[in-house]
C-alpha cells in the first residue's frame, strides 16, 4: 500500500510477522501470522495525516523463527533504500519475543541517518484492548521525526521510545512489557508528537555482507549449585565464542575456574550478569572466581550489556574480524 501525500515524510513499513499480524484460522487452535502490512495499515486512517506510507510484507512468521540471516538481509535492504533516497524513515514490525535482539542488530549495523523504529504488539488484533494499531501509529510518528535520526535503532512500544542497547522485554503479556534498563527511555509520543528526554552516545557501527554465515556463539547462565559440565561440553563443540551470564557483578563458582581458563585460551569468553541491570565490575572483588580473577584469566567484561546483546555483539565482531584479541573485543564492549 502506498499513500501519496504532499510535504510528508516517506516511511517504509517492513512487516516480518508476529502477534500484531496474527488471527485465528479455521484449522488453528490459537492465533497464527496471517494479516498483511497493507491490511494492518488500512485499519489506521490516522497514518495518512502523518506520512507517505509504503508497506511491505517481507515475512509472515513468529519472531522465534527469525534468524541472523533475516536480520542481515533486513539491514542490507534498509541501507539500500535509504541510500537511494526512497524513504525518510523505516518501521520494522515483528513479534516481540525477539524484538530486542533485532533492534540491537540493526543498531549495530545501520550507518544510515534516518529514523529506524522497531515495534510490535503484545495482544493480537482480535483481543480486547489490542495494542497493535496504537504502536504502529506511534512508531510511524517517531519514524517521521528527525529527532531520533542519530539515535541508532529505537523500539517504540506503548508510546515509549527505547534505545536498542537498553531495551528488554520484561513481561510475558503486559502491554507495557518493554523497559529500558541502565539508561531509561529516550522519549515518548505525547498527543501524537515525539518528545525527547535524553540521547544515547554514538558508537562505532559494524558492517557485514548479508550472505555472511554468522558465527556460533553459546550463551549460558550460571545458577545455584552448577558444576562446569556445560563449559566442558562447549569446549568440545564447534563454537566460536561464549557469553556467560554470571552471578551478581560477574562471579562464577571456583569449580569452574580450571575449565573456564582453558576455554578462554580457545575462544573469546564474555562475562555478563544474570542480574538484568548494572555493569560488570572489574576491580572490586578479589576472591577466586570473582571479576578480578576472571578477567585475569582472559574473560571479557560485557559492561552494561546483558547476555542476549553481548552474544550479538561478540558474534558481529567475530564475523567482521574487527576484533581478534581480548583487548580489542574489550574495547568494543566499553564503547557501548
Amino acid at each position: 500500500m502506498s499513500i501519496k501525500l504532499n510535504n510528508k515524510k516517506s516511511v517504509t513499513i517492513f512487516l516480518l510477522g508476529g502477534t500484531i499480524a496474527m488471527e485465528k484460522t479455521l484449522h488453528s487452535k490459537g492465533v497464527v501470522p496471517k494479516i498483511t502490512a497493507k491490511e494492518l495499515c488500512s485499519s489506521i486512517p490516522e497514518l495518512e495525516k502523518i506520512a507517505h506510507i509504503t508497506t511491505r510484507t517481507d515475512r509472515m512468521i513468529a519472531s522465534s523463527n527469525l534468524t541472523y540471516k533475516d536480520a542481515l538481509w533486513l539491514a542490507s535492504e534498509i541501507t539500500l533504500l535509504a541510500k537511494e533516497g526512497r524513504m525518510d524513515g523505516a518501521v520494522i514490525i515483528q513479534g516481540t519475543d525477539t524484538l530486542e535482539e533485532m533492534a540491537f542488530i540493526l543498531d549495530s549495523l545501520l550507518k544510515v541517518c534516518i529514523p529506524i523504529v522497531v515495534t510490535g504488539a503484545m495482544r493480537s488484533p482480535h483481543m480486547a484492548g489490542a495494542d497493535g494499531s496504537a504502536n504502529i501509529l506511534a512508531a510511524v510518528s517517531a519514524a517521521s521525526s528527525q529527532k531520533i535520526s542519530r539515535q541508532g535503532a529505537v523500539v517504540v512500544m506503548n508510546d515509549d521510545i527505547h534505545a536498542a542497547r537498553y531495551v528488554r522485554k520484561a513481561h510475558t503479556g503486559s502491554v507495557s512489557a518493554f523497559k529500558s534498563f541502565n539508561g531509561g527511555i529516550l522519549g515518548r509520543i505525547i498527543e501524537g508528537q515525539l518528545t525527547m528526554f535524553s540521547a544515547v552516545k554514538a558508537r562505532e557501527i559494524l558492517s557485514l555482507n548479508a550472505e555472511y554465515k554468522f558465527p556460533k556463539i553459546a550463551l549460558i547462565k550460571a545458577s545455584f549449585g552448577d558444576d562446569d559440565q556445560m563449559i566442558k561440553i562447549i569446549a568440545k563443540a564447534d563454537y566460536d565464542g561464549i557469553v556467560i551470564e554470571a552471578f551478581g557483578a560477574g562471579h562464577l563458582p571456583e569449580t569452574w575456574l580450571h575449565s573456564i581458563t582453558q576455554l578462554s585460551g580457545k575462544m573469546p569468553v564474555v562475562l555478563s550478569s544474570r542480574a538484568g541491570e548494572g555493569a560488570i565490575f572489574e576491580s572490586t572483588y578479589g576472591y577466586a572466581g570473582a571479576e578480578i580473577d576472571l578477567i585475569s584469566r582472559g574473560l571479557i567484561p560485557s559492561g552494561i550489556l546483558d547476555g542476549l546483546k553481548a552474544k550479538i555483539l561478540l558474534g558481529l565482531l567475530i564475523a567482521e574480524n574487527k576484533a581478534v584479541t581480548s583487548e580489542e573485543i574489550t574495547a568494543y564492549f566499553k564503547n557501548i
